[in-house]
């Protein structure tokens, strides 16, 4: 196998020095319009070879690495008895990269919650603005249980109208969302 940027021999997609010269995570909190925390580890201009993979077939082994990076540490400070529910896990490309990085996530404090927050609306919003957002909301499905606490997972934070919109529908269901976590914000202007 080789290093997916530096293309040295490597038993992993990433190679020891590349992973130790590119990813040194740098945890920032972003606050939402609606109050949401979301603490992202890169900007995403940083990262984004690495999250365009999740569309590769090997990309599933680059978002285990990049979730290993980065919330390894921070799983430690999850309040006990909280559930980690990724943002649309639905496996389009044969595997979910929020579930994968839900899953490094998992400990004795925190559990992952698969499957239970899906999106109705399959349209994508690459490149689009927030006005188009706005008028073509994912409009959440959530089948899981009532009375919890949770932290959402995601890759990616843009306009945060996709966190915004699965933490109001949890709301609605009587659960408890302590805050997000990213990989990478788009937006770390300030």
């Amino acid at each position: 196998m080789r290093c997916h940027v530096c293309r040295s021999v490597s038993f992993l997609p990433l190679c020891k020095t590349c992973r130790r010269e590119l990813l040194q995570p740098e945890p920032k909190t972003r606050r939402l319009d609606n109050g949401l925390e979301v603490i992202s580890f890169y900007a995403y201009d940083d990262i984004e070879p690495f999250l365009l993979t999740k569309h590769l077939p090997h990309g599933w082994a680059i978002y285990r690495i990049l979730a290993k990076e980065s919330f390894s540490s921070f799983k430690r400070n999850i309040e006990s008895g909280t559930m980690a529910i990724p943002i649309d896990d639905d496996p389009k490309s044969g595997y979910s990269h929020t579930a994968i990085l839900a899953r490094s996530l998992k400990s004795a404090t925190c559990k992952t919650l698969y499957g239970k927050l899906h999106a109705q609306n399959r349209i994508s919003y690459a490149g689009r603005s927030k006005s188009f957002r706005l008028q073509n909301p994912r409009n959440f499905l959530y089948t899981g249980s009532a009375g919890i606490k949770a932290l959402l997972v995601d890759d990616i934070v843009t306009t945060g109208f996709t966190l915004m919109e699965a933490g109001d529908i949890l709301a609605r269901h009587d659960v408890e969302v302590s805050g997000a976590i990213v990989l990478a914000d788009a937006d770390r202007k300030g």
